[in-house]
């Protein structure tokens, strides 16, 4: 028996490492974007209480991720690096988690080959580089399917125990992780008729650990925060899950991610019809490379609940929330899924999958054009000439100049004679990759300020106007733009 584990451990011993390689080696590499900044404010607070009303005041989810990160940085800094490594370590962790979850459900060798498959995919690797709770959700998610998995082999009151706990945490790192706990609670019912009343009570005891949370997410239900998400399409939204799945958002070439869509979806076609036909063989122990009894009907009841049930709910206008990252959760199911898949199609469409996974990866997180826009290296290219006031041009980016400036932007007129204006560069509609662009403020403000030099940075245009003589400049005729006073950071919170 250890001769025959030996492989094995190394195997997800090697994943594990390369998850690490590829998370770790770029955590600080770019500055924060957008959502991060908010991270960035909310752990900023001065204690637990002020943690959690930061939260509400300003998050869409709950506080375990933000408190996990806050206790971090207390010892590690407010760094890029240390923002994101609750992020980071959490996917790392879940490479070698999704084996012992995942054999219950899949086989050995299928759970070994998701391992392999967490350990590259693209998404996850995307996810590990962002200071926000969808890193954490997988790792939890996981946990309360390998719980769930736990019970469903032979339930006893310290599995059931185990399942509370990791659901709880599941829900208290997303609001969406209730999905994912309900699909476990369906499968429960379905396949332990005769345990009802122990479901019932473990899922009461779930129910109470989130009472604290009732209003917090009443709060943050209460407003418009996450309304961007009912103005994205749900049949976009749906495709962006299925694209992003394969090979993660900013893919590179076309080519690169048409290869992987059709290994990934081939593999989860071929894998959702084996695990059909495992549900539809009579009951057996499990042994060697099967699941366990019941484990293939579970797997599909949880997939199916937690993806359908905030699809019906986003179509009848209920709770419309469902986009990738909030349904990131499932991915690692369905990675099950395609790996029972991909292995049925012989070894070799999986390792082209773990090619082209690796691959789209290492891309995308090396080339600054399939990324977010790098705020750090355009103020520091910005402060470079000297200017007595800076212009942020962007639609959304000004909570990241003001974080990396570390001031609010000016209320009111300030007088300049040097001004530079940093330009946000954008994907054009049907392109990939960042590129400079245009903006309004370069025109109003070029007949006031008649010498002209620019950069080019990370795709942002660093331009500098110098006028003669001093200038009024009014950040309210400023369309689309933020004024800031030049001078040093000081990364205070605001």
């Amino acid at each position: 028996m250890a001769a025959r584990r030996m492989p094995t451990v190394a195997l997800l011993a090697a994943a594990t490492a390369l998850a690490a390689v590829l998370r770790l080696a770029l955590l600080d590499s770019r500055s924060l974007w957008f959502d991060e900044t908010y991270t960035a404010t909310v752990v900023a607070a001065g204690g637990p209480g002020e943690l959690w009303d930061r939260v509400g005041a300003t998050e869409s989810t709950p506080p375990l991720f933000y408190a996990l990160t806050w206790a971090w940085t207390a010892v590690a800094g407010d760094g890029e690096a240390a923002l994101r490594t609750v992020s980071a370590v959490a996917l790392i962790a879940a490479v070698p988690v999704a084996y012992p979850t995942l054999r219950r459900f899949v086989g050995e060798r299928a759970a070994l080959a998701t391992a392999a498959i967490l350990a590259v995919s693209p998404l996850l690797v995307h996810y590990a580089l962002d200071a926000r709770a969808y890193g954490l959700l997988v790792l939890c998610g996981l946990l309360s399917v390998w719980a769930c998995g736990a019970v469903l082999e032979r339930p006893g009151r310290r599995r059931w125990i185990a399942w509370v706990a990791a659901a709880a945490a599941t829900i208290w790192t997303h609001w969406f992780g209730g999905f994912l706990v309900l699909g476990e609670a369906v499968a429960l019912a379905w396949l332990l008729a005769g345990r009802r009343r122990e479901l019932a009570l473990a899922c009461a005891a779930v129910a109470a650990t989130l009472l604290p949370g009732a209003w917090l997410l009443a709060e943050q239900a209460g407003d418009g925060r996450a309304a961007f998400i009912e103005g994205i399409p749900l049949a976009d939204r749906v495709e962006q899950l299925v694209r992003q799945f394969a090979l993660g958002p900013n893919v590179p070439r076309g080519w690169l991610e048409a290869a992987g869509l059709a290994l990934a979806l081939a593999g989860l076609a071929a894998g959702t019809l084996r695990a059909i036909e495992w549900s539809l063989l009579p009951a057996r122990a499990s042994r060697g490379d099967q699941p366990i009894e019941g484990g293939a009907r579970a797997l599909l009841a949880i997939v199916a609940v937690a993806l359908v049930a905030p699809l019906a709910l986003a179509a009848l206008g209920v709770y419309d929330r469902f986009n990738p990252r909030n349904s990131i959760a499932v991915v690692p199911l369905l990675a099950a899924l395609a790996a029972v898949g991909l292995l049925r199609l012989r070894a070799v469409p999986l390792a082209l999958y773990l090619a082209v996974a690796a691959t789209a990866s290492v891309w995308t997180a090396a080339d600054w054009r399939y990324q977010t826009p790098d705020w750090r290296a355009a103020i520091d290219a910005a402060r470079a000439t000297d200017p007595d006031a800076i212009v942020a041009a962007t639609p959304l980016g000004g909570p990241t100049a003001t974080h990396y400036l570390g001031r609010p932007p000016a209320a009111g007129p300030l007088t300049a004679r040097r001004i530079t204006i940093v330009v946000e560069p954008e994907r054009a509609p049907g392109r990939r990759e960042l590129a400079p662009t245009t903006h309004p403020a370069l025109d109003t403000l070029a007949t006031a300020f008649p010498d002209r030099s620019e950069r080019v940075e990370l795709g942002f245009r660093i331009v500098t106007l110098t006028a003669p003589d001093p200038v009024p400049l009014d950040p309210a005729t400023l369309s689309g733009a933020l004024a800031y006073p030049a001078g040093r950071a000081s990364r205070e919170p605001l």
